[in-house]
């Protein structure tokens, strides 16, 4: 690592110092040029399109000070997607408004001419119709959850490492280890925890609550009612975890690497007759190497909302249309139909529990680090 830092040192040094703002941006890229965001850009240009985000430009952007993100154009897509996102699924949200009405129609009629059995008889047969249409959108909205959030655990397997470069070049490679293994850990965690099991639980919860819905009774509800508290045990849990984990890494590992910053500073200041050049040199190497790994960071926030921000809104924009049905059709819908668009409703706020989730850990990890090295 010293070795790293000497070098660094004597690229920017060979020049004979131009000053301390000179020093700094030639220190900024000397780092930038040991840096490689191929396989970043490579997985964003999969995951985004092509020319939509440059993750080095970004970087290089935030490293002399300036705001690449402008938010005029970020709302400009928010609203794209919105619009596109109500042309693509309008005429479901049609179908299960006219299901539900016609179903209440049909109930009450059978009630007056025939009797309860035919009655019931009806309400199952258009039940069906409408568990199949909800079970169909359900199942649209798991799987961009599911998708969404696998597609962020690839691109922090291929953020870490360059993140974690970065650092070792300002807090030395031993912390730089210790974070990028708890990195990895996360990764696995909010794999097994939010894709493999909050997902499919989510499913399963989905299921119970309306196939419960098929009986005037309740048979499943405690059931679901369980399936929920764990899994927003689950989430909470990881959460706590997380960030407790990250703060106790704060509070220690970067306190080690500035001990080993100060020993380096003071070698290079012993050495007769170049030692106060070195020293200064040294000292604005590791200022750029800091401004250089929060660069990377706050580049790899960007990246992270801007995969999470539009499968969000649409979970969001389906929630809020599901309730929106049920808040209109409730007056004169049977019951269990209400029910069965509620429990669509918190399967979906559940989806998008999970997602968040697994975005804020990952924002809030990224941040935490910056700030604490």
């Amino acid at each position: 690592m010293k070795n790293q830092h000497f070098s660094l040192l004597f690229a920017i040094d060979k020049g004979g110092g131009m000053g301390g703002a000179m020093e700094t941006a030639e220190g900024t890229d000397s780092v930038l040029g040991e840096l490689s965001g191929e396989e970043i850009q490579d997985m964003l240009d999969s995951m985004l399109g092509e020319q939509q985000f440059s993750f080095m430009d970004y970087v290089a952007q935030l490293a002399q000070g300036k705001m690449p993100v402008r938010v005029s154009e970020m709302g400009q897509e928010i609203l794209q997607g919105f619009w596109s996102n109500w042309q693509q699924h309008k005429s479901m949200y049609l179908y299960l408004l006219l299901l539900a009405v016609v179903g209440a129609v049909m109930t009450n009629l059978s009630k007056l001419l025939q009797g309860k059995q035919v009655a019931e008889t009806a309400f199952y047969g258009v039940y069906l119709l409408f568990f199949t249409l909800l079970a169909s959108a359900f199942a649209e909205a798991s799987g961009l959850a599911a998708q969404t959030l696998t597609g962020l655990l690839d691109f922090i397997k291929v953020l870490t490492p360059t993140y974690f470069i970065s650092m070792s070049f300002s807090q030395g490679a031993g912390a730089s280890a210790i974070y990028y293994e708890f990195s990895l850990v996360l990764v696995m965690v909010v794999d097994y925890l939010l894709v493999r099991f909050s997902i499919p639980a989510i499913n399963v919860f989905f299921l119970l609550k309306v196939a419960n819905e098929l009986s005037e009774e309740e048979m499943f509800s405690k059931m679901a009612e369980l399936i929920s508290d764990f899994i927003k045990l689950a989430m909470k849990a990881l959460f706590g975890v997380t960030m407790g984990i990250n703060v106790i890494q704060g509070l220690i590992v970067p306190v080690s690497a500035q001990m080993q910053n100060n020993a380096l500073v003071k070698v290079g200041g012993s050495i007769p007759g170049v030692g106060n050049t070195i020293s200064t040199v040294t000292s604005t190497v590791l200022c750029a190497a800091k401004l250089v790994k929060n660069a990377v960071g706050v580049a790899g926030v960007i990246a992270v909302f801007l995969l999470c921000a539009i499968p969000l809104l649409k979970l969001l924009f389906w929630r809020f249309g599901y309730q929106l049905i049920a808040a209109v059709v409730q007056p004169v819908s049977d019951k269990r139909i209400i029910r069965c668009l509620g429990a669509v409703t918190e399967s979906v706020s559940l989806l998008v529990q999970a997602v968040s989730l697994g975005a804020m850990l990952f924002i809030l990890s990224i941040l935490v680090v910056s700030a604490m090295t």
